[in-house]
């Protein structure tokens, strides 16, 4: 919860000083900055990254018993440069590690969940502070015609357009943190589904595999082991 923002004067008088007038709103601006220097950082971290990246793994490791679908992805000239036989190696690697994946990539879950928390406290202070510059605005523009003087009146307008932009800039960074709060919401969506529906279900259906209905076994692992890919080639091109 942000603590509240100093509430503007209720009348500019005619006898202050430029200095005065040019310094209106500054315990706004001071409190403003004082709510910044005591939040925690919204901005990205690579939490979200680090989450692809460990799906990809997950991915990866799912692949080791696929070396043909491998082939295919690694292409032409892939296979050429022998990046198709690196792959393999990789996914053998990663295959028996696949528990020890899904917890690395909880754990990236987890801190993508917790610089949500950041950034709602920063949309609402962003939101709280233009509000309350608006309001700052509101009042200095009301009483901007009654300052007769022409130093006074050029320096209070000045003053009032500085503040006009610093709102803007604060309703700006609060669109930005949502947008980027948006597309983390929809990534840690898909690692949930990844996560407590299709892997399971892969597995499930992978060691089904030497029931009697094997090929209907494999086709439906292989199904799912294409959503999983499908959910996190999406999840990758946020990065793009």
């Amino acid at each position: 919860m942000t603590a509240p923002l100093p509430l503007p004067v209720d009348h500019v008088a005619g006898t202050q000083t430029v200095a005065a007038l040019a310094a209106y709103a500054q315990p706004l601006l001071d409190a403003i900055a004082r709510q910044a220097q005591g939040q925690g950082s919204a901005s990205e971290d690579g939490s979200a990254a680090g989450l692809i990246e460990a799906l990809a793994r997950i991915v990866l490791a799912l692949q080791s018993a696929e070396p043909a679908q491998l082939r295919r992805q690694a292409g032409w000239w892939g296979r050429l440069l022998g990046r198709d036989v690196e792959r393999q190696r990789d996914a053998d690697a990663l295959q028996p590690q696949l528990g020890v994946l899904l917890v690395q990539a909880e754990d990236r879950a987890r801190a993508l969940q917790a610089r949500a928390v950041q950034r709602q406290t920063a949309m609402a202070a962003a939101d709280q502070a233009t509000l309350a510059l608006e309001r700052w605005i509101e009042v200095g523009s009301l009483q901007l015609p009654r300052l007769s003087a022409t130093d006074q009146h050029a320096v209070f307008a000045q003053r009032l357009d500085h503040l006009r932009r610093l709102a803007a800039l604060q309703r700006s960074e609060a669109a930005q943190w949502q947008l980027l709060q948006a597309q983390d919401d929809a990534l840690l969506a898909r690692f949930r589904r990844i996560a407590d529906v299709l892997l399971p279900a892969w597995k499930q259906a992978a060691l089904a595999r030497q029931a009697q209905d094997q090929t209907q076994r494999n086709q439906q692992a292989a199904q799912l082991q294409a959503q999983i890919v499908a959910e996190v080639a999406s999840a990758q091109a946020r990065l793009r």
